[in-house]
């Protein structure tokens, strides 16, 4: 199981803060939070993806006990 965690905007709209789920990659983890929560999956892909704390890419694998975190992104001016 991968423990997947939620912040920002992402936190907000749907109100969960961590989910467990069986997936084998970063992928994987997004497609389950979208099924899980109603988070579109585009909205997802544009997300800052950290695995086990350290930024990562969406293709990245993960195994069991992974921790993967989804930091919506953020803009400034």
């Amino acid at each position: 199981m991968v423990t997947i965690k939620l912040f920002g905007t992402l936190r907000l709209k749907t109100g969960c803060k961590v989910l467990e789920a069986d997936v084998s990659s970063v992928k994987e983890g997004c497609e389950a939070v979208a099924e899980a929560t109603g988070l579109s999956y585009k909205e997802l892909k544009q997300c800052i993806v950290v695995v086990n704390g350290t930024q990562t890419k969406f293709s990245a694998p993960l195994q069991a006990g992974d921790e993967l975190a989804l930091f919506s992104p953020s803009g400034g001016g």
